[in-house]
């Protein structure tokens, strides 16, 4: 019988004053049909300040002081994780906004507005990386290193071509709110 994988939940003292929150997913490796979609959900997620959870925890529930969500794709495996500083106090509610946030996602889906702008700011964090011969050579030898060339030179249109379905399927497949890993490093009581 095969085992089931189990996620690990862990709270682990530090010193500091502010906690920091950490949850990650399984995601697909780089060369999956799915990678671009991950891709763009994380950049609606996450990565900038307009992003869903920075706007939604930060600006709007003042529960965190930094959240941020990442995708990382490599051969064998890929890691969507998403990272909050925080008072330890907001730890419980601020998971539970995380996991909400993602569990929208799951059911609604994406707006057509943050969908352009995931791609726009994928297409300009591409463009910016490839306008030196330094950024080019790092690109290229990452692609050559991870991938293929062929492959990071057709990725930006293969993330043009997502569908707010195809990053729908990509949150209910990839981030399930019961199956994520989770750590958490508090500071001491005071």
């Amino acid at each position: 019988m095969p085992s089931t994988l189990v996620p690990k939940k862990t709270e682990t003292p530090r010193p500091g004053s502010l906690a920091y929150l950490g949850l990650g997913w399984l995601g697909p490796k780089l060369d999956q049909a799915d990678t671009p979609a991950v891709d763009l959900l994380v950049s609606i997620l996450g990565e900038a300040r307009s992003s869903r959870l920075p706007q939604a925890l930060r600006e709007r529930l003042a529960l965190v002081n930094f959240v941020s969500a990442s995708y990382q794709a490599l051969e064998a495996g890929g890691i969507v994780t998403v990272i909050a500083r925080l008072e330890a106090g907001n730890l419980a509610r601020a998971e539970a906004e995380i996991l909400n946030e993602i569990r929208r996602v799951r059911e609604q889906g994406v707006t057509d507005a943050e969908l352009r702008r995931a791609i726009t700011r994928a297409e300009a964090e591409h463009a910016f990386g490839s306008e030196t011969a330094e950024g080019r050579a790092r690109l290229f030898g990452y692609a050559e290193t991870v991938w293929r060339l062929s492959e990071e030179l057709a990725y930006i249109d293969r993330l043009r071509s997502v569908t707010r379905d195809q990053i729908r399927f990509a949150a209910r497949r990839y981030l399930d709110p019961e199956s994520c890993g989770r750590i958490a490093f508090v500071p001491p009581a005071r």
